[in-house]
């Protein structure tokens, strides 16, 4: 009866994280995406302020960061590695940087920020015909609770609107076979209205219809930053649909503002 008693506790022991997993599968994350302007608040020239970046991804509930404009390394950012500080500094403990060009002795790109643990980084380089700075298309593979898997990616388009026509077709090209469900997130350098935006549009799902300004952080006149979604055709099990939307305002710790989205998260 005694060893009856103990393998029932034992069986219990090694079944208990797979039940808390399914217990606490995520209903819903938040998401932020933010040009940091290599954590030079605008205002301040020369000055490198990591604690303000990451107080506003800290302050927005944010679960994952989609970040552009990141140095590591850099003579003009003090030899940091921002991309790794910010994720200690935010508590987003699973990071990576996706290296764009070489600058100012060091590495400037995009990172990915997440409370989730990541895998499968892949950085893609996006049309540069018109000669211009390379931008590129980062991703990362977040494992929430319970196994459910979500493709992140995060992107800087370029200032030459004939690359960024071209540079949307690659992105839709990229992420369309995915195999889950995609949040996207990024500067985009473009309006609402432009060819390139309404082709966005058409292909994913926006965080909102109704966009506030997010450039310039004082003042703001133009909406340039976006969150996008899409649900893979090729697995129906997980599906994400938007439930927020806000930009941040009144923060001067970037040039550009944030926006942060609530995305619901439906098992099927």
């Amino acid at each position: 009866m005694k060893r009856l008693i103990l393998i029932s506790l034992l069986l219990f022991v090694s079944l208990s994280p797979t039940l808390a997993l399914q217990k606490t599968e995520e209903k819903s994350i938040t998401v932020i995406t933010y040009n940091i302007h290599h954590c030079n608040p605008p205002a301040q020239k020369g000055v490198i302020d990591t604690d303000a970046i990451a107080d506003v991804i800290k302050e927005s509930g944010a679960d994952i960061a989609l970040l552009q404009e990141v140095d590591v390394k850099m003579t003009r950012s003090l030899g940091e590695d921002q991309a790794m500080i910010l994720s200690q500094k935010s508590g987003l403990n699973f990071y990576y940087f996706f290296k764009a060009i070489d600058f100012s002795g060091g590495d400037y790109g995009v990172a990915i920020l997440s409370r989730f643990p990541l895998s499968e980084f892949n950085s893609y380089n996006l049309d540069n015909h018109i000669q211009s700075e390379q931008r590129v298309l980062a991703t990362a593979l977040a494992e929430l609770a319970g196994g459910v898997k979500i493709l992140l990616a995060t992107t800087h388009l370029d200032l030459v609107k004939g690359n960024r026509v071209k540079q949307i077709a690659e992105i839709d090209s990229i992420l369309s076979n995915s195999l889950y469900p995609l949040i996207l997130g990024g500067d985009f350098n473009a309006t609402p209205e432009s060819e390139e935006m309404l082709l966005m549009s058409q292909r994913f799902i926006p965080s909102t219809q109704s966009l506030s300004p997010t450039f310039p952080n004082l003042n703001p006149d133009r909406v340039i930053d976006y969150i996008f979604i899409r649900n893979s055709t090729g697995v129906k099990r997980t599906i994400l649909n938007f439930s927020g939307h806000k930009v941040l305002t009144g923060v001067d710790a970037s040039d550009h503002l944030p926006v942060v989205a609530d995305i619901e998260i439906t098992r099927r």
